[in-house]
């Protein structure tokens, strides 16, 4: 009489948009003669969930074999939104932030983003020339686990009219 065997297929995991592992199993009670097939359906488009890992008998050719299914864990891939920099002069208005995006898998453009970033700066059209942070955050979207990058604005200082009526020149005042 043989002794029960069971084949359990490993439980995995990896990143969206990512291949599946090479995936493995563990016997128990005994070795196995042959190999078993494993097969998951997850691909590199599948969104981040639980997968079953497939295990039956293949080449397997001992008579008393279980095999126990394993699960495939896909996670959030990383997605880094950086806020962009910008420079203008004191009295001009601030301009619309906007970011870039590094990371997208499959393909995919900010259109897969559920809920877009937020900015916020401490900076006014009046605020005195210098450098202020642009603060990212507050990006969404099923597949992703976001990462920031903040942005500077850079206010200089602005152009001063001088001279009278019949000469006037525009001096930069970042340039005295």
């Amino acid at each position: 009489i043989d002794e029960e065997i069971e084949v359990r297929a490993n439980d995995d995991f990896r990143e969206y948009g990512e291949p599946n592992p090479d995936f493995g199993y563990t016997t128990e009670g005994g070795d196995i003669d042959g190999t078993p097939d494993i097969y998951c359906e997850a691909t590199e488009s599948s969104p981040v969930g639980t997968y079953p890992i497939q295990i039956s008998r293949g080449s397997v050719t001992n008579e008393n074999v279980t095999f126990v299914d394993g699960t495939l864990t896909i996670c959030q891939a990383p997605l880094t939104v950086a806020a962009n920099s910008y420079t203008i002069k004191q009295g001009d208005p601030l301009p619309d932030f906007e970011a870039t995006y590094y990371g997208f898998k499959n393909g995919e453009t900010s259109d897969v983003v559920s809920t877009l970033p937020s900015f916020t700066c401490d900076a006014t059209s009046a605020s005195e020339p210098g450098t202020y942070e642009i603060v990212v955050s507050g990006a969404e979207s099923t597949n992703y686990n976001f990462y920031y990058i903040n942005g500077i604005l850079t206010i200089s200082a602005p152009d001063i009219l001088i001279g009278d009526a019949n000469n006037d020149q525009v001096v930069d005042m970042n340039d005295v």
